[in-house]
């Protein structure tokens, strides 16, 4: 969660940061605020709202203004907050474990459809890091290789050419390789030319 929450920051900051990237701790206070008062996906509600349980006061609110709050004493307050937070809590319980699934469901399906016969050609994301280089300008794809073993649902044997040393990957790591011919796939796996991924 941690991660994918620093993912979004770095987004965001990317977008607004100056070219020397010197100003980028200027706009964290900005990206918070409309992070909290933005609806999530996952619980379809603000963390504003599921922390605090109410709604931000943004800018937006000093021009249109906001209905006052009916005057009440502590203890009704404290006593409607705590009920308000026991249906929030449980209302994003519910959200995020119909998230879960669906997460679930779309990856199961994914990977019964990624399932690779023996004797198929694939492509192994295999990134190389090299000093000097950036990362993102390096090829990350490897191949072709061909199925040798499936060993589970999930892990294949794999192998680069007649001699090489044969490898044990998650399916993660494979794509399916689309060759033009028979003769080429051969030729390439020899060896031979540069293959194409689509």
């Amino acid at each position: 969660m941690i991660e994918r929450f620093n993912q979004t920051l770095e987004r965001y900051l990317a977008k607004v940061v100056e070219k020397r990237q010197r100003d980028w701790d200027r706009h964290i206070q900005l990206f918070l605020l409309s992070y909290r008062s933005a609806v999530h996906e996952s619980t379809s509600v603000t963390p504003a709202f599921a922390n605090f349980g109410r709604e931000l006061r943004l800018p937006a609110d000093l021009i249109t203004g906001i209905p006052p709050d009916a005057p009440r004493s502590i203890t009704d307050y404290a006593n409607d907050l705590r009920n308000k937070m026991n249906d929030i809590y449980e209302h994003v319980r519910q959200m995020g474990q119909q998230t879960s699934e669906k997460m679930k469901t779309r990856y199961d399906r994914k990977m019964n459809n990624k399932g690779f016969d023996e004797g198929s050609l694939v492509w192994l994301h295999n990134p190389v890091r090299s000093k000097g280089k950036s990362p993102k300008l390096q090829a990350k794809w490897d191949g072709p290789y061909r199925i040798v073993t499936r060993i589970n649902d999930v892990t294949y044997r794999i192998q680069k050419g007649a001699r090489g040393t044969p490898k044990i990957v998650h399916v993660d790591r494979l794509a399916r390789y689309y060759g033009a011919n028979n003769a080429r796939d051969e030729h390439v796996l020899g060896g031979g030319s540069v293959a194409r991924h689509y």
